[in-house]
């Protein structure tokens, strides 16, 4: 038996079962010992949840309306499950394949087409586990995020192995981008491209360049992939979130509209484009969008309540300009997609709270008061239920959502009590103390006691929003200590709420922010490297 294969487990992901059969066939005879199958991306990552493989084989066309066998990439990473010591294969016609390799970190190892030839699958899966094997200290750095001492041994490879020079500096492109060293990565990619032009060293260079402010290198780079029409994830959604950055939502929205076009059953590039719509006021593109992220999101890392939510909260904003049927067809759908995140999210309270609280928005806009009535006991009822941690968290979007029921006085009187007791909890503490020191106009301290708050809740968007206020503010003075770090630090908190998911109330503070941020950078360009 051979060696080079004996033992080794492989995962085939394939809809066609004699094209599945085959492949497995032609592994067992080179003596892989365990093949698993899947026929869609959910199972194949069902399967990489529970133990690790060798070899993953990813078919990319797996049928009109399922995601594509590239996906297992994204959203292995997504959910932490993604292994760099597992030799990924794609197996695609040589066209497409053209178009799938323009991903900086999501593009496979291998590609391969059908029909199979045995004697050529043999040969590339040799040189391929020859070089995994070479470098799997490495792997098992980069497995372990120990980015440190993996860069260090990338470059001591560098120098034992002079034949794997490009594939061992795109390694450390990627080490260098975790490290948050941009100004390393963006020489780093830059040299590269001297010796060879490839869509992934444009990719890198685009990132690390958006990353240090240099918005003109950063939308050339991320642009010359898209033209050249790589499926490129990453691509699509630096230079999307440039043109938002920048306030250019509807060059972000032709983007991403360009994107889902190519890649409808990416969820995080419907939820983006969601999010564009939903501040230009398009609802209809913005339910669509949302409607698909739910669907590709489902049972995946990127199931999340945000996007049920924006969901419903864009049907219903959808309704205001319907009548008739169109208005009530809105409605239901509306109160159908927070039964479903009920449903898919059972066992998170703080998902039934949500949703009891918007389906009260809901039916008031209708004009169902009695029955918006007892949908708001029924949330002050759960949010009472929560345990203290998470009332401080959702503390605000109960106010904003009941301060037009008759239960506003009651919670208004439950804020006050809750505020004293929310010093016992560090994040909460720091936040309360950061909103103190900004009434009295000390916003350095302000920063960053928000800043601590933020590394203690990072999802929670009245924090984040408190975070980009403070530093807008710095650098408006002209007192910021770091102006990069100052505008990446609003650019992530921004850029990772889900604007169409906050209550009204906090879009508006939402919109007022980003639209200071884009006009402060078209006054100040910042070029700063770090």
């Amino acid at each position: 038996m051979d060696t080079l294969f004996s033992g080794k487990s492989a995962l085939i992901l394939d809809s066609h079962l004699d094209d599945l059969q085959r492949l497995r066939e032609i592994l067992s005879g080179l003596g892989v010992k365990d093949v698993m199958v899947a026929s869609s991306v959910n199972m194949a990552l069902s399967i990489l949840r529970e133990q690790p493989v060798d070899l993953c084989f990813m078919i990319y066309d797996l049928g009109k309306g399922e995601k594509n066998g590239l996906q297992v990439l994204h959203e292995s990473q997504a959910e932490g499950i993604h292994r760099f010591t597992t030799s990924y294969v794609l197996v695609s016609s040589p066209e497409t394949s053209e178009f799938l390799f323009g991903s900086l970190e999501y593009s496979p190892d291998l590609c391969i087409s059908k029909p199979y030839d045995s004697a050529r699958i043999r040969l590339s899966l040799e040189k391929l586990l020859r070089l995994k094997h070479t470098l799997q200290p490495l792997y098992e750095l980069m497995d372990q995020q120990k980015w440190v001492e993996a860069l260090a041994l990338c470059d001591r490879n560098l120098e034992f192995y002079p034949a794997l020079k490009v594939f061992l500096l795109r390694l450390k492109g990627i080490m260098l981008l975790r490290l948050e060293h941009y100004q390393a990565a963006a020489e780093l990619f830059n040299q590269m491209l001297e010796m060879r032009d490839q869509h992934w060293m444009r990719v890198g260079l685009g990132v690390a360049a958006y990353r240090q402010g240099q918005f003109d290198l950063a939308q050339q780079s991320l642009n010359s992939v898209i033209n050249h029409n790589q499926l490129s994830l990453d691509a699509f959604n630096w230079l999307a979130r440039l043109y938002r950055l920048q306030g250019e939502w509807g060059q972000s929205m032709s983007l991403l509209r360009k994107s889902v076009m190519l890649q409808p059953s990416v969820a995080v590039l419907q939820a983006e484009l969601g999010n564009v719509a939903a501040r230009l006021q398009d609802w209809r593109i913005a339910v669509d969008a949302f409607r698909a992220a739910v669907r590709y999101g489902r049972y995946s890392a990127y199931q999340h309540p945000d996007y049920y939510f924006a969901l419903a909260r864009s049907l219903c904003e959808y309704m205001e300009g319907q009548q008739g049927s169109f208005a009530q067809d809105s409605e239901r759908d509306a109160l159908l997609t927070l039964e479903q995140a009920v449903n898919d999210f059972r066992q998170d309270p703080v998902a039934l709270f949500r949703s009891r609280l918007l389906q009260h928005d809901i039916l008031r806009r209708v004009g169902q008061n009695q029955r918006a009535e007892q949908a708001a006991r029924d949330t002050m009822a759960l949010f009472e239920s929560l345990p203290l941690d998470e009332q401080a968290l959702w503390v605000d979007q109960l106010t904003d959502g009941l301060e037009r029921s008759a239960m506003a006085g009651s919670v208004s009187a439950l804020r006050q009590e809750l505020t004293r007791k929310m010093v016992s909890i560090d994040w909460a503490r720091n936040n309360l103390s950061g909103m103190m020191y900004f009434r009295k106009g000390e916003v350095l301290k302000a920063r960053n006691a928000f800043v601590e708050a933020h590394r203690g809740q990072p999802e929670n968007a009245s924090i984040g929003l408190n975070l980009v206020q403070a530093d807008l503010e710095l650098m408006r003075r002209g007192q910021s200590d770091d102006l990069a770090e100052s505008l990446r630090r609003c650019d992530d908190s921004l850029f990772g709420i889900q604007y169409a998911a906050l209550s009204p109330r906090q879009q508006q503070r939402h919109q007022g922010l980003a639209d200071r941020l884009s006009e402060l950078l078209s006054q100040q360009p910042m070029h700063q490297n770090n």
